[in-house]
């Protein structure tokens, strides 16, 4: 690139030098030189300039995998440049006990999710809404005067009836008796029939008689309940259902069942900690694994790069010039590896820079729109863009 600077500058003081000559100065982009690895902005005839920068090969999608968990590689099941799919297991750490973890809290969700549970579920919510409808009746007949329902009154009237009836039956069988020991236990009937009878009559007076704030109050109570428990039912049979239920949902059942799925999750995330997967589908660039070697969480172990789509980055685009370099810009890309050019566009500014020898530059991603035959990640580019 240093030549074609250098010869930029030579022909910049030579138009220069011309202009003067004939009494007249042209504005002339500004030629910048950072050490020979800035990017420069060149005359282009009498139209535009043109932006040029380094650049380098790289993948449109790389990834460096590692495990999570720490631990001796049991398998691995691919090699440096073989072809992967998307969430094709690369290699794998011994885990036996972590997929039995896995499957153990897969069959108690299982078990919680079941048709029986469904049904159950169903049950309950029959259940409790039987329950809400039974607390606001009652809490309704209060309101309108009384303690009880009429029907409730009715049942009192008749079991009054039917204790007084047995005091008669008791009261006669008393008077009849002869012998102190007939007497003795006649007396006793009647008296346990007449504790019934007055009994019986308490219950009705008090169905009868008006409700008090504290009637009142328990009935609300007793409706909220209801109503609470008519809320976790529906949450929890949608749950069990597979639905969606609000953050804020509660309820035992629930809970229970959440903790199962929980726990399932937790022990699938461990076990998945033990395999490097391909994130998508590309090519195994490196392995840093072999079979039997023990690996620590988080050190990089594999590189996966989807190697059917190269791109182009900038390495030196300097501060001066990025804005000369729009989204979309046309470019022209020369690999001198390959002695071949391509043409591309730019897809993507880096909105941070990076520091290069002092000086400041951003990252240009181009997508090119053919890719040159041999053409491979990390070769060296040089870009030329038009700038607007």
């Amino acid at each position: 690139m240093r030549p074609r600077l250098v010869l930029h500058l030579v022909l910049l003081l030579a138009l220069t030098g011309c202009g003067s000559l004939g009494g007249t100065s042209e504005a002339l982009p500004t030629v910048v030189l950072q050490g020979g690895n800035a990017s420069t902005l060149a005359p282009v005839g009498s139209g535009g300039a043109r932006v040029t920068a380094s650049g380098v090969v790289l993948p449109a999608r790389q990834a460096t995998l590692a495990f999570t968990l720490g631990g001796s590689v049991r398998s691995v099941q691919a090699e440096v440049g073989d072809p992967v799919r998307a969430g094709q297991v690369l290699a794998e750490l011994e885990n036996t006990v972590l997929a039995a973890q896995a499957e153990t809290a897969r069959r108690a969700l299982r078990e919680l999710t079941s048709s029986a549970a469904v049904a159950a579920a169903e049950q309950a919510l029959a259940t409790a809404q039987d329950a809400l409808k039974d607390s606001e009746y009652r809490r309704t007949v209060q309101q309108e005067g009384y303690r009880a329902s009429p029907e409730t009154i009715r049942a009192a009237e008749a079991k009054l009836l039917l204790a007084e009836e047995e005091v008669d039956r008791n009261k006669a069988r008393y008077d009849q008796a002869s012998g102190d020991a007939d007497k003795a236990q006649a007396l006793v009937n009647l008296t346990a029939a007449q504790q019934r009878r007055d009994g019986a009559l308490r219950e009705l007076n008090w169905f009868r008689g008006k409700p008090s704030e504290v009637d009142q109050a328990l009935l609300n109570a007793e409706v909220a309940i209801a109503q609470a428990a008519l809320q976790e039912a529906e949450w929890y049979l949608a749950a069990v259902q597979g639905q969606a239920v609000p953050a804020d949902a509660s309820g035992v059942q629930l809970t229970r069942l959440q903790n199962a799925r929980d726990q399932l999750a937790a022990a699938e995330a461990a076990l998945a900690g033990s395999r490097l997967t391909a994130p998508f589908d590309g090519t195994l660039a490196a392995l840093e694994i072999d079979l039997g070697d023990y690996v620590q969480p988080g050190v990089p172990a594999a590189i996966v790069a989807d190697l059917s789509r190269l791109r182009v980055e900038t390495t030196d685009l300097s501060e001066l010039d990025v804005t000369e370099v729009p989204i979309g810009a046309i470019c022209t890309v020369s690999i001198e590896a390959l002695g071949d050019q391509a043409e591309g566009h730019v897809i993507r500014l880096a909105l941070l820079p990076t520091a290069l020898g002092g000086d400041v530059v951003y990252a240009a991603t181009l997508e090119l729109d053919s890719i040159p035959e041999g053409l491979r990640a990390g070769m060296s580019a040089e870009v030329s863009c038009e700038a607007p």
